[in-house]
Formats: C-alpha cells, structure tokens, sequence
C-alpha cells in the first residue's frame, strides 16, 4: 500500500515490537495509518489481545481523536480504559505521529489486556471490605491533556465501529430516534459528526436508517451544522 507518508510510519514498527517484547504478551501494540481509515492498521503486535489484524479499520476514539484535532496540543493521551466486544478491559494509550510540518500522519496504540487482573482486584477488595464489594475507580488520564472521552472500543471491523457509535449515542435518548424532531436529528447528527462517525464510508447510510430519514437528508442535517 502506497502512502506518501509511509517511510514515517514504518519508523515505528520495531518500537512498536520492542515495547511489546518489554511489556509482555498481555501488551498489544497497533499502528494506524490514517489516510485510510477503514483499513487503518498497518502493523499490529500481539493481535491475538484484540483479535484485530492487518487490514482492519479504526476505532471510535481514533476518529474522534482525528475529528477534533485534539493532537495539535498534545503529543500523546495514557492510561485510559478500552473495552473489547467480549467484555474485555484494556489499560491503553495512544501516541500521535506527526510529520515534519507537525501534522499527524497516523497513531500508535498500546493495549494491556487487565481483564484477569481487574476481576482479581475486585475478588481482594471484596475480602478487605468484609464482603462490601467497590466499584473499582476509572484509570486516571495522564497526558499533556484530559480527553472529554477516554474510552474506546476495540473492534477492527469498520460497521461494527459504525454501529457501536451510533447505538451509544442513541442510547442516550429518551425517546426512539424515528420519533425525534428535525432540530433534535439535527443535534444527533453533530454529536455522531464530533465522534467521527462520517469520516468512515457508510456512515451517512446507517445513521439515514436509524433515523429513518434519506440519505440527502443526512447530508442537509450534516451541511447545516457546518454553516
């Protein structure tokens, strides 16, 4: 695959397999190129964490990384929680590669698989507390920024991505999205723009079928929070 920043991005590849061989097998680490979001991973360690591979796409924090441009003040976000369409929990971070002129070029993500290690935390707790069972507190963000959204989903398949952002924002609703007004379609449709959801193709068509609207009418709703 051509990319006119490839010579950058391949700079990475034994980084990202020498922090895999220091950190472990329980530590995937993955390479995104995004110029081409729907087949994003270009290099991947310890896929078997994830079950991603070569070839998959993005995922819902990479785009909302990319569609806010929250990269141009950082470097970098760590230690945020992930989750995998099993009910996996990752411990993860993401650093951004950038180009000579600062701009970003794709990312480089690390995954700890803590699943195992969170349910045994929980098991400890629960015998210190005398059978009171905490919630166990969200990982602490440290960066040179506090993202508004540190989780992420961890699923390569592109419609999947598209449909987990969709079904969370809907299910932020208190009402069936067909039963919404313009206005309040219009206001979905900026908060599925904020996440990235219309960077990746078929974006436009689900959320026209979720909304039970056309597809131009997505298109207006999109061009109106434009202007």
């Amino acid at each position: 695959m051509s990319h006119r920043n490839r010579h950058i991005l391949e700079s990475y590849f034994p980084i990202a397999s020498f922090i895999a061989s220091i950190v472990g097998p329980k530590c995937e680490v993955v390479i995104h190129d995004i110029e081409d979001l729907e087949h994003s991973i270009i290099h991947i360690e310890n896929s078997y964490i994830s079950g991603r591979k070569i070839g998959d796409g993005s995922t819902d924090l990479v785009l909302k990384l990319i569609q806010d441009k929250r990269y141009k003040e950082s470097n970098y976000i760590a230690n945020y929680e992930a989750k995998g369409p099993n009910g996996q929990t990752y411990r993860s971070s993401t650093y951004y590669i950038k180009d000579e002129q600062a701009q970003l070029v794709g990312l480089m993500c690390l995954n700890i698989d803590i699943t195992h290690l969170e349910v045994a935390a929980s098991w400890i707790q629960d015998i210190l507390n005398g059978g009171q069972l905490n919630p166990i507190s969200p990982f602490e963000v440290s960066s040179q920024e506090k993202p508004k959204q540190a989780s992420e989903y961890l699923q390569g398949n592109v419609d999947e991505i598209i449909t987990h952002i969709i079904e969370s924002a809907v299910g932020q609703l208190q009402i069936p999205p067909e039963r919404l007004s313009s206005n309040e379609k219009i206001e979905l449709v900026k908060q599925l723009n904020e996440q990235g959801v219309f960077l990746l193709k078929g974006g436009v068509m689900q959320v026209a079928k979720v909304l039970n609207v056309s597809e131009p009418t997505v298109y207006r709703y999109i061009q109106k929070i434009k202007d």
